[in-house]
Formats: structure tokens, C-alpha cells, sequence
């Protein structure tokens, strides 16, 4: 006779498989807290950290699909749709448009936004420790500017990425400073980060990422304004921000006051009609060209892969000047226009719009929600001059920050007034 108040013991079998389940998940987290950590000191090893953890996260929802496909919250349902049609409106130009050289390729760099899907599903149920967050993001931050500094480069992925990733990673170190002001010895972390990222942006030589410091130093103040008790102590951070920027700028002016000379003057040039053969002036041609293909073909544009030959073409009618030495549009609006049309410009402010606003109205629920709207200002800056999207490590880095901004075990976090780390919050220990 069944002893009905004996509890009954789980095979063993079975606590071995979960035990094996947990550090399987967990590893995908650790594996994509790893991308911002090295992405800008120790490419490629970001990126096959984010393979690795894309294919381990498949494998785990075709285990157990039951556990990793509910309770997932809305908003990274509507993220994960916005990702997938972003994917699918580039993939489907490949069939509507006779394959070019790079179709392919262009569609490839676009796939890191399916492979978001598994790994938020699997990340969302192995949370990791808020405490590990700020340690990765501080970590590559300060990586970075330690990596220029000792080896004189402008990092291990291509400088103008390195700059952006670099810059975004010490505004979003800032954050940090309420977990970690309670201890006297952890609290010079952020700041640390903070000062190593930004000589890294400024070693970098990447003028995007310098034009995006004014913008990211308005949302850590707002997001402090909107947490402090007594505003009018907000001048202490804005002073503090104020002389980090202006000792950065004063060590590297040798460095940046030349770049900032050469686009003024480049600038002038172009409108001049004195040469266009500049880092600016091409840009402003591209820019023109751009325009005119998305003029004459509004609603799909000419495909992934031909823009080449439709400024080839503007250029035999007399309309646009030789831009065969360019590779991309230097916009990623543009960029989006030329290659998918009206639609295709859609699907990118829509996803970008529904973040920003996301992360926007969730700002006094976690931190981690400033880090997000740090990273949609960002990245929306950066798609002014450069592209965005159509980088392969750029879209490693985009969607692990995503998938750390979006974690809801990470919103339910205490107010940042209150935060520090404390022995007793298993979120910090």
C-alpha cells in the first residue's frame, strides 16, 4: 500500500538531466554577458561566444520546448516578430531581384536577429546576477581603453565599430555607479569604465561615436534627474561628467582636433564643388545617390547587393559622380531605402521606435532599462553616418545588449536609490 504523505523522490536520472539543463542555460547567459565583455579587445572569440550560444539555446528549446516557449513576455514577443521581419523583408528581396555578389552576404549579417529568438527564450529562464551585468559591461569598457592604450590600435574589430561599441560601453558603465556605490573599493568601477571607454572612442579615431556623446550624456542625466530625490543634486554628476568629457578631450586633442578640422574643411569642399573625394564628401555624394535610387524605385528599391550598379547607372545619365570606391550608403536609413525600399526603412524605425519607446517608459523600473535606451540613442546616432545593421559584429553586439536590456528577472530589480550590493539580495551576491 502507497504511503501517501511519503514524498516522493525524483529519479536521479532526472535531477541529473535538470542539473545538465541549468548549466546549459546558464552557459548561454555567461556566453552572451561575454560579447560586450571582449567584442571590442578580443574579437573574434565575442562572436563565436554568441554562435555557441545560439546553437546550444536551439538545442536546449528542441529538449524542452514546454519550459522555454511560455511566460515569455510581451514585449520581447513584439521584439522577436520585429527582428524576424526586419530578417525576412531583406531575405525576400533576394528571390524578388536576381542574385548579386554580396545578396547573400547581406542577408547573412541579418540572421544574428532570427538567432535572437532562441537565446532570449533560454536567457529569460537562467537570469543571470545584476552584479555580473556591471562587471561585463565595466569589463569591456575598461578592456578596451586598456587595449589602444598599451597596443597603440584602434581595437580588434574595424575602428569605426570599435569606437561606437566602445563609447556606448562607458556611458552604460555610468549606470552602474548606485550598485556599487556602497562599497568604497567597488564604487571607482564605474567611473573606471566610464574614463577607459571613452579613450578608447577617442583612440579609435571614429567621429561618429564622439557625435553621439552629447546624446548619451542627456540620458544618464535624465535617468539620474528622474531617480534622485533632491534635483538640485543632479549638479554633481553633470559637473562630474563635464570634467571626465573635458580630461578625455584635452589627453586626445592631438588626436581629435584634427579629425574635426579635416570634416569641416571636407565638408566645405563638397559644397564648393571643389573635390568629393573626401571621407565627407563621399558620404554626401553616397547620401545624393542614395536618395535619387529611392526616388525612382520607392517601394522595394534594387535589391540587396545592387546598389553598385544602380549608382553605375545614375552616373551614366550625368546624375551622380563616381562612387565606385564606396562599399555601403554611410546610413543606415539610406541604406535600407536603397537596398528594400520604403518597406525595408519601415521595418528599422520600427524596430528601433518600439525599443527606444520601451525602454524609455521602463526607466525607473531597472537600470538595465538605461543601458537599453543608451544603446537604441546610440545606435540611432551611429546610423546617421555609418551603417549599423549591416555589420556582422555589430549585430553580435546589438542583440546580446537587447537580450540583456529586455531580461525581465533584471527589471524586477530594487529602485536605484536603494541599490548597492548587499550580502543579502541573491540578485547581487
Amino acid at each position: 500500500m502507497i504511503d501517501l504523505q511519503q514524498p516522493i523522490t525524483p529519479p536521479r536520472s532526472h535531477n541529473l538531466y535538470s542539473k545538465i539543463e541549468t548549466a546549459l542555460g546558464m552557459l548561454v547567459t555567461m556566453l552572451m554577458l561575454y560579447v560586450p565583455l571582449s567584442i571590442g579587445s578580443l574579437n573574434p572569440s565575442a562572436e563565436v561566444a554568441a554562435a555557441l550560444a545560439a546553437l546550444i539555446s536551439i538545442l536546449l528549446i528542441l529538449i524542452n520546448s514546454d519550459k522555454y516557449t511560455q511566460n515569455i513576455p510581451k514585449p520581447i514577443q513584439t521584439t522577436m516578430a520585429l527582428f524576424a521581419i526586419y530578417f525576412a523583408i531583406g531575405a525576400t528581396s533576394y528571390f524578388i531581384f536576381p542574385p548579386a555578389k554580396s545578396s547573400l552576404s547581406n542577408i547573412g549579417t541579418t540572421l544574428h536577429f532570427v538567432l535572437f529568438t532562441p537565446i532570449v527564450m533560454v536567457t529569460i529562464k537562467h537570469p543571470p546576477k545584476l552584479t555580473w551585468v556591471w562587471l561585463c559591461i565595466i569589463g569591456g569598457a575598461s578592456l578596451s581603453g586598456l587595449h589602444t592604450i598599451y597596443y597603440g590600435s584602434r581595437g580588434t574589430v574595424n575602428p569605426i565599430l570599435f569606437g561606437d561599441i566602445s563609447v556606448l560601453l562607458a556611458f552604460a558603465s555610468l549606470i552602474s555607479w548606485s550598485h556599487f556605490k556602497s562599497n568604497k573599493i567597488l564604487r571607482i568601477l564605474p567611473i573606471l569604465g566610464f574614463v577607459l571607454g571613452l579613450l578608447a572612442s577617442v583612440n579609435s579615431l571614429a567621429r561618429g561615436s564622439w557625435v553621439a556623446i552629447p546624446l548619451l550624456t542627456i540620458v544618464v542625466m535624465y535617468y539620474l534627474y528622474i531617480h534622485l530625490e533632491n534635483k538640485k543634486r543632479l549638479i554633481i554628476p553633470l559637473v562630474a561628467i563635464i570634467i571626465v568629457l573635458a580630461g578625455t578631450s584635452f589627453v586626445g586633442w592631438g588626436k581629435i582636433e584634427p579629425r574635426v578640422t579635416i570634416a569641416v574643411k571636407e565638408f566645405q569642399e563638397y559644397f564648393a564643388g571643389e573635390s568629393y573625394q573626401t571621407s565627407v564628401g563621399y558620404r554626401l555624394e553616397t547620401y545624393k545617390g542614395a536618395l535619387l535610387v529611392l526616388k525612382e524605385n520607392p517601394l522595394y528599391g534594387v535589391g540587396l547587393g545592387h546598389r553598385a550598379k544602380a549608382f553605375d547607372d545614375l552616373e551614366s545619365r550625368g546624375l551622380l559622380r563616381d562612387l565606385s570606391y564606396i562599399l555601403n550608403t554611410h546610413n543606415q536609413i539610406l541604406e535600407d531605402g536603397i537596398h528594400k525600399g520604403i518597406i525595408g526603412i519601415v521595418s528599422y524605425l520600427a524596430l528601433m521606435f518600439f525599443l527606444l519607446i520601451h525602454f524609455y517608459k521602463r526607466l525607473t523600473k531597472s537600470p538595465t532599462h538605461a543601458v537599453g535606451l543608451i544603446l537604441m540613442v546610440g545606435f540611432a546616432a551611429f546610423g546617421l553616418t555609418n551603417i549599423t545593421f549591416t555589420h556582422g559584429t555589430f549585430n553580435t553586439f546589438f542583440i546580446a545588449m537587447v537580450t540583456i536590456a529586455l531580461l525581465p528577472k533584471l527589471s524586477s530589480s530594487t529602485p536605484v536609490e536603494q541599490q548597492g550590493i548587499d550580502s543579502s539580495d541573491p540578485n547581487t551576491r
